[in-house]
């Protein structure tokens, strides 16, 4: 397992297994801003990257508490580095393979590649996996959810 944080041009890169995974380019920071604003109350978020929900996450006054499920140690470590603390709490595991009694207002994910259609098989998992943690009235926020839920309406047809 290859994992690095390289910073080019004053922002930081994400890489794992040679493959760019995240970046905090203003783009990015805004589509976590947007995510993060929707949350509220217990949340858990699949995937901690760069960490830049889990900021928002922490400003954001409708949320009492995150956790964070992350599959690679190494990540936190990478962050705590880089960015000199961690927003919440990182239980190192698979989200997939992640189990627990608690449930959760909202279930943010953002652990594939890329959003694109050979993704839509990893997001339709997530979003099994994230329902088995959701409280009845419970909200689930992903990166590119509208395009995936929006392919999930076209292979109904």
């Amino acid at each position: 397992m290859k994992i690095e944080i390289i910073k080019q041009n004053g922002f930081n890169f994400l890489w794992i297994n040679n493959y760019l995974w995240m970046w905090d380019i203003p783009v990015e920071k805004e589509i976590q801003k947007r995510m993060s604003d929707g949350a509220y109350g217990s949340v858990l978020v699949a995937g901690y990257g760069l960490g830049i929900i889990q900021q928002y996450l922490f400003q954001n006054k409708k949320v009492t508490s995150f956790i964070t499920i992350e599959k690679y140690p190494e990540i936190e470590k990478l962050c705590r580095e880089t960015y000199g603390e961690i927003y919440g709490s990182i239980i190192v595991k698979d989200f997939f393979e992640y189990n627990t009694v608690l449930k959760f207002d909202c279930i943010i994910g953002d652990i594939w590649e890329d959003i694109i259609p050979e993704s839509l098989n990893k997001y339709k998992q997530f979003k099994k996996q994230a329902k088995k943690f959701l409280k009845p009235s419970g909200r689930i926020i992903a990166w590119g959810q509208e395009f995936f839920e929006y392919l999930i309406e076209k292979e109904k047809l």
